[in-house]
């Protein structure tokens, strides 16, 4: 059922994803072939387009991850989503992953636009690139680099997801019973208060590991930064195993969808 549940979500979301990953790639195209050319004016505004595109973005996934949450499971068509023989945990899961996707493709259209601005004319200078790209490879692996790599980008998506399902749980607040006439106020209060709480439990569990390391006094090296990243990534994902159960209990026990 959690795969119907996210065919369902992308096919809903990519209506309006995917027309602006076209839009973004387009205008990369047209900066590309007007890079080396004397017409500024139109290499200029292309740019503009380029970077207005890449912002609105940005916004996009944001605004869309909370109308399809709050459309989905907080307005009329509630009724039919708590109807589904699923378990709310799959269902706030499927939109959750859904977004996650669109963010990751997200960077990807936009690594593709830089490669395409910055793609190179000649078969020697493609060569070269090709070069400069080997050897960067090579020494990711040569300096177990791509640990740190990897685990930062876990820790990314970590930081990322605290984000998401703060939103999931402002919007779920706003819609208790006792706060029908101030559901909005009661949301934005809610995440922000919320936000207030975890950037400071997360900044004091993050001073007590750093003491406790420093402590040890032990030499500074990759292995350290390493169990740094993992150690945060942890904490991290406790916060979103709370904040996740906290969604849960009340879309299940609390909702209101009058």
């Amino acid at each position: 059922m959690l795969g119907k549940l996210l065919k369902y979500e992308l096919k809903s979301t990519s209506r309006t994803f995917i027309p602006m990953y076209v839009a973004i790639l387009l205008v990369s195209v047209i900066n590309r072939v007007f890079i080396n050319t004397e017409m500024f004016k139109i290499n200029g505004i292309a740019l503009m387009v380029l970077g207005a595109l890449f912002v609105a973005l940005g916004v996009l996934t944001i605004v869309v991850t909370i109308q399809r949450f709050r459309k989905n499971l907080l307005e009329d068509e509630g009724y039919l989503m708590f109807t589904l023989p699923v378990s709310i945990k799959k269902i706030i899961l499927s939109k959750y992953l859904v977004t996650i996707m669109w963010t990751f493709l997200s960077g990807i259209v936009a690594i593709l636009s830089f490669a395409i601005i910055m793609s190179i004319d000649s078969a020697q200078g493609f060569k070269e690139y090709l070069d400069v790209f080997k050897v960067a490879w090579e020494s990711l692996f040569t300096n177990d680099i791509w640990i740190i790599v990897i685990s930062s980008a876990i820790n990314f998506i970590s930081v990322y997801s605290i984000f998401i399902f703060s939103v999931y749980i402002s919007l779920s607040m706003g819609q208790l019973p006792k706060f029908n006439k101030h559901r909005n106020i009661v949301a934005l209060i809610t995440f922000f208060v919320l936000n207030t709480i975890i950037s400071n439990v997360l900044y004091s569990a993050k001073d007590l590991i750093f003491k406790i390391v420093s402590s040890y006094k032990v030499e500074y090296s990759i292995g350290h930064m390493i169990t740094s990243i993992n150690i945060n990534t942890a904490i991290y994902l406790l916060v979103i195993i709370i904040l996740f159960s906290l969604i849960n209990y009340i879309l299940n026990r609390k909702l209101n969808l009058e």
